[in-house]
This record gives structure tokens, sequence and C-alpha cells, in this order.
């Protein structure tokens, strides 16, 4: 048995569902540190993706992908934040605009809430270098586990203290570390399997409510993410033919709602102080963000469908340039 069957591409947008909520309504304030969850989520489904798709296909196309999946998606959105705060009256330096719009300003200074694609993209960067030079798979997640203590040590060298990194260190090598276990063919029934899952959701139930009554030292706090991740995955895991539309929907443009819903409630929830209704201004903002996400979205997945088209075409024009400059200092 593949534990892979058990955490499905359906399992796993329906827990990117569940992520993003938990991130905007801790954002919103509505649920003390539940942002930390599903961040924490989203880093142990990024390695376990990243892993997954390495077993299958190898590193072939690793920065093309990520590429599109995320640092594009992400610097469009950047480049109109931008925009609109130099129409605001606030103008940043090239290096911040640059730096923030290759997704590498470990500050964040244009969105507070972007911290994540940084601290993402060196995920990617640790990844694909160990991945390319290690053979043996054991190494590779023991050199993952490596690096993130030296980022436990290290990371506020480069990130703001405020934002937490220190907390999700750990997230990504353990996402790594079940993308190779269910990857791997197990000698045990539906039914010990499922037991299983229950034992971890109850053991991980209890060692997260221990860790958040002492969530105050950052040990216990990471370690609260850690078992909540871990209890949720489980959970949907026992309920795998489980199916949602709503989660579904939600989870297809978790990452576009990740881009959209942190600057309306940090940098422009000016457009909300207009409406003296607090309830009202709630469900205008999420009217907002949805929209917005499921517009850009498509967006995204049409430059997805025909990225390989336009790289075409760009390369056509740049190698015809060469020629005609070429040419034009031959004829000289």
């Amino acid at each position: 048995m593949y534990l892979n069957n058990y955490l499905t591409i359906n399992t796993t947008n329906n827990l990117k569902a569940v992520a993003i909520i938990l991130v905007i309504l801790g954002h919103l304030g509505f649920i003390n540190r539940s942002g930390a969850w599903g961040v924490g989520i989203f880093l142990l489904l990024s390695g376990y993706g990243l892993t997954q798709s390495y077993v299958k296909s190898g590193i072939i196309g690793f920065f093309k992908k990520r590429l599109l999946a995320v640092i594009l998606p992400y610097s469009i959105v950047m480049l109109i934040w931008i925009f609109v705060d130099f129409i605001l009256g606030n103008k940043y330096s090239i290096s911040t605009i640059a730096t923030s719009i290759l997704g590498v300003n470990f500050k964040s200074v244009i969105d507070v809430t972007m911290w994540y694609i940084p601290f993402l993209i060196l995920w990617y960067i640790i990844f694909f270098l160990t991945f390319k030079s290690l053979k043996n798979n054991y190494f590779k997640i023991i050199t993952m586990f490596i690096f993130s203590c030296i980022i436990y040590y290290y990371v506020y060298k480069l990130f703001d203290q405020n934002v937490g990194v220190r907390l999700y260190t750990l997230l990504f090598p353990i996402g790594v570390l079940l993308g190779f276990l269910f990857s791997k063919e197990l000698n045990i029934s539906e039914k010990m399997l499922k037991s299983t899952l229950g034992h971890i959701i109850i053991f991980s139930f209890i060692l997260f409510e221990i860790s958040l009554n002492r969530s105050n030292d950052y040990r216990y706090y990471t370690l609260s993410i850690i078992m909540f991740s871990v209890m949720i995955i489980s959970i949907f895991m026992i309920m795998q033919n489980f199916e949602s539309k709503i989660l579904s929907f939600i989870g297809n443009i978790s990452f576009e709602l990740y881009l959209f819903e942190g600057v309306f409630i940090n940098k422009y929830n000016f457009i909300f102080e207009c409406i003296n209704n607090k309830f009202l201004s709630v469900v205008t903002y999420f009217i907002l963000i949805f929209v917005l996400s499921s517009i850009y979205h498509n967006i995204v997945k049409y430059i997805n469908e025909h990225s390989d088209v336009y790289l075409f075409e760009i390369i056509k024009q740049f190698n015809y340039k060469l020629r005609v400059i070429s040419l034009s200092r031959m004829i000289k």
C-alpha cells in the first residue's frame, strides 16, 4: 500500500484550503495564532509535494516549474503594489523594488506578509542543491534537517524577528521526510493504517494542547505548529474520500488568496474604513480578495498553459535580433 494514495491531489487541495482560511482568520485577528498553523501546513505540503515530484520525474525543470507556479505570480502582484504605492506617494529605492520583485527581499518592506516567499525560495535553493548533488535519499533527508538547524540559528540575520520565521524551520524538512515515506510501498492493511492515523491524531492533539499552553516559549510554539499540521493532515488522510466543492475552490486559488489577503489588512485597509458596519466591512473584504484571487488564478493558469509558446517566441525574436546585428556588422 502506498500512503500517497491517502494524500491525493484532492486531499492536499482541501488541506491548502484549510491552511489559507487559518492564515486569513489569523491575520484578521479572529483566531489567535491560526495564521502560524496555516503556514505550517503550507510548508509541510510544499516539502512533501516537491519530494513526490522528484520521486516521479527527478530534478529536471525544477526552477521553471517554481518560476511559473510561485515566483512569476508573486512578482506581478508585487509590481502592482509598487505602482499603487507610487500613486499614493510611497516611493522605494531601486534595490528594494528589484529585490521585492525577485522575491529575495527578506525584510518584506513593501508587504510584510510576503516574508513567506523569500523563505520558500530559500528552501527551493537548498532542496535543489541537496537533491542535485546527493544520491542517497537518507543523506538528502539528513541534509535538509541539518539546514533547518542552520536556518534556525542564523535566520534573523536575514529576516525581521517580528515575523517569527524561526517557528517554521522544521516544517519543510518534515514534508520532505513524509514525501519519501509516502512514496514507498508499506506492508500494512487499510484497517491498520486508519488505526495508526487515529493514534497519531490523538497523540498530536495531546501534544498540541500541552505545547499551546506554553507557546510563549518558542520551542513549545514550534511544537504546537508541527503537531497541529500533522494532526490536520492525518484527519484528512482518514477522510480520503471527502469531497467539498467549497474547499476545492478555495484550495485551487489558495496561493492567489495569500498574495492578496494580507496587503488589504495591513496596508490598504483604508478601503474598508468608510464602511461603518464591521460585519459589512469583513464581508466586503472577503468578496474583494476572492474575486481578485479567482480572476488572477485564471490569468496565471493561462500564462502557464501558454508559457512554452511565449518562451519559444522570445527565444525566436532574440535569435533574430542577434542575426540582424551580426549581419549588419559583417556589412560594415
